[in-house]
């Protein structure tokens, strides 16, 4: 009996496991800043994901329903900005506040600053407004972060 249990035991990680074909669902950290009323580009977003950073290839959201990005990721001097960005992400503040908007009484003028996390099945989103003053403490270091990273990225075209 113990064998057989053993034996059980032993192939069960190789029946359980996935297929050459299956990959597990990867999730991309979508974060960024947008304008609806400004002439030029008017969006600034970024998708981190699989260790790469690609910017958006869009100059207004006006263009597409969705975000699309370059193929082409940025230069990798970057990656690692927004692996920081990402691991400062104040996850169990915003998770269960996914699909709002925070801080945005004026989103609509002014504009502000998306952040994302997406899978090929699901996405989920928050719209945060520009007036610091508005943010909530849970999420103000992470926003202090953003911006400056955002500072650091060359300028889009």
């Amino acid at each position: 009996m113990k064998k057989i249990l053993f034996l059980v035991l032993l192939a069960l990680p190789v029946l359980t496991a996935c297929k050459e074909d299956e990959k597990p669902d990867e999730e991309a950290f979508i974060f960024g800043q947008w304008n609806l009323l400004c002439e030029g580009n008017c969006i600034q977003i970024y998708k981190f994901q699989g260790g790469k950073l690609y910017e958006d290839n869009m100059r207004s959201f006006r263009e597409a329903p969705i975000i699309t990005y370059r193929t082409t990721p940025m230069d990798s001097k970057y990656w690692a900005l927004a692996q920081e960005l990402e691991n400062s992400f104040p996850k169990d503040y915003m998770m269960p506040r996914g699909l709002t908007f925070i801080g945005c009484p004026n989103c609509v003028e002014e504009g502000g600053y998306y952040l994302a996390f997406e899978r090929e099945s699901e996405i989920i989103w928050w719209q945060v407004g520009r007036i610091p003053e508005l943010w909530p403490e849970e999420i103000r270091p992470f926003m202090e972060k953003m911006i400056q990273t955002f500072r650091e990225f060359p300028p889009q075209q």
